[in-house]
């Protein structure tokens, strides 16, 4: 083999194709379950259950006025919780439950958060404006 750069191989070989042999697929499949009528009508609503869970929720919660910190703790265990069991809980009504359930819950836990994130970047841009200007007015007035 030539090792110098630039130098190339010209190499020789042949394929032989001997006889291929029909493939048959199978394609088993169980039977639908009692479940599954109920699995196909809640997959396309999930997001819209769990929207419409949150929503019970936070209504509920404004009428009953437990502590913001206590819903917001109860929201994060349970949502840990329906994450958890999700790899346990075996495809069918009792996962969509849990789905829905998890959604809610980070619905819940996320609407706060955004707003609280979006708070706290209104302030400090209120006070970087405030900051400027003070420092236009103390420029000005040199």
């Amino acid at each position: 083999m030539p090792t110098r750069p630039g130098a190339t191989v010209a190499v020789a070989f042949a394929v032989t194709l001997g006889a291929v042999s029909e493939m048959q697929i199978v394609i088993e499949e169980e039977p639908p379950r009692e479940g599954a009528r109920w699995h196909r009508a809640l997959v396309g609503r999930r997001l819209l259950l769990a929207i419409l869970l949150a929503a019970a929720e936070a209504v509920l919660l404004l009428f009953w006025g437990p502590s913001f910190l206590w819903v917001l703790l109860g929201a994060v265990i349970v949502l840990a919780l329906s994450v958890g069991l999700l790899s346990r809980v075996p495809a069918g009504l009792g996962r969509d439950a849990l789905i829905i359930v998890g959604g809610a819950q980070a619905i819940v836990v996320g609407i706060p958060l955004l707003l609280g994130l979006g708070v706290i970047v209104a302030v400090i841009i209120g006070i970087l404006l405030i900051a400027g200007l003070v420092f236009v007015a103390v420029a000005k007035r040199r």
